[in-house]
């Protein structure tokens, strides 16, 4: 590409505004933006070389490209997806080995068959168990969704934007349960606040839920409407 300049040039600044446009993973992001530049840069080559100069060869390149915002919404659609899709797996196969593995809190105690626990208490834990899986599965049809689904959604963005919402409300919601579940557990059993299976499974819980929300959080994000004023190309 000797015959296009890599400075400063239109190609330049037009992969800088779409750079900036763009919110989402950002390794997609990165890889999206560096095949805009490798397109532009090939497409102006290819017209530097049919004896364009090489200043016109790269705004012709990038007038047919298309504006920012024509090809902006694409690319964040696309880019919500993917954040989306994680988010949703996420919640799908990492809730339910979470709440499998919980009864190893109560590893080689009797306090998960103590009847002197309250009827509440119980229905929390039932609740909180049920929840997770329900969850679980309504992550897997979301994955669906974004997969096979995705032919039959006139607005990817705002799929990805329900997904994240809803994410955030029942992580939000299932918080609140799970920390009823412990506030009750230690009240009926002040051991457990030093039992380290129950220390371990908290931490645990709580680094896999702290992850799910900023995933979720990310996806309500990445799933707006794409920056267009800033990108007025």
């Amino acid at each position: 590409m000797d015959g296009v300049s890599h400075g400063s040039g239109p190609i330049d600044v037009y992969v800088d505004g779409l750079a900036a446009a763009l919110r989402g993973p950002r390794r997609h992001r990165h890889e999206m933006v560096t095949e805009a530049r490798d397109s532009l840069l090939d497409a102006a080559e290819a017209y530097a070389d049919a004896g364009q100069d090489p200043l016109d060869a790269q705004r012709r390149a990038v007038a047919e490209f298309g504006t920012h915002r024509q090809v902006v919404p694409g690319y964040q659609a696309e880019l919500a997806t993917l954040q989306g899709r994680r988010t949703a797996m996420w919640i799908a196969f990492v809730l339910p080995v979470m709440t499998l593995l919980e009864p190893l809190m109560w590893w080689d105690t009797s306090w998960s068959t103590d009847e002197r626990a309250s009827h509440v208490y119980w229905v929390l834990v039932d609740h909180f168990q049920y929840t997770s899986f329900l969850a679980a599965g309504a992550a897997g049809l979301a994955i669906v969704g974004f997969g096979w689904g995705s032919r039959f959604l006139r607005d990817g963005l705002q799929y990805a934007r329900l997904v994240g919402q809803a994410t955030v409300v029942f992580l939000g919601m299932h918080a609140v349960l799970g920390a009823s579940v412990f506030v009750l557990s230690l009240r009926q059993w002040p051991a457990a606040a030093t039992w380290p299976p129950v220390l371990i499974g908290f931490a645990v819980n709580a680094a896999a839920f702290g992850y799910a929300g900023l995933l979720a959080v990310r996806c309500v994000s990445v799933a707006r409407e794409p920056r267009l004023r800033a990108v007025a190309c």
